[in-house]
């Protein structure tokens, strides 16, 4: 079987995941997506300070869901199953962690919220 070749993007995909898992949240492909392309709704609000939030704005549903489908086939991330939902989610592999570790101490990466600011539309200017 071939190896995956990982490279930045993978690695904010995990670098998600963990930081979700870490907070005892697993997301499906569509939460991971809302987090990577900056959407700020009720259900991401709390994970807006995530480094990763919004660095991958240009990327669609479909490719972030490619990303993790590669990840899950090569054993980077798992699933578990929700009861209360009757669903299964995402969770990071040791496999996983280890890359992200791993990734984070060869590469200096800063993460850029690529997303751009809505121009401020009301100001409060004192006299």
């Amino acid at each position: 079987m071939r190896q995956l070749r990982l490279n930045q993007t993978y690695y904010k995909v995990l670098l998600t995941l963990k930081l979700l898992n870490d907070l005892q949240y697993y997301p499906l492909n569509e939460g991971i997506f809302k987090i990577l392309n900056g959407k700020v709704d009720e259900e991401t609000r709390p994970f807006s300070a995530f480094p990763t939030f919004g660095t991958l704005s240009s990327y669609t549903s479909k490719k972030v869901s490619h990303l993790t489908l590669m990840l899950f086939r090569y054993g980077y991330i798992g699933k578990i199953f929700d009861s209360k939902s009757n669903k299964l989610f995402f969770r990071i592999t040791d496999t996983g962690e280890q890359f992200v570790e791993e990734f984070s101490k060869k590469h200096k990466i800063r993460l850029v919220n690529k997303r751009s600011q809505d121009p401020q539309t009301i100001v409060k200017i004192a006299n």
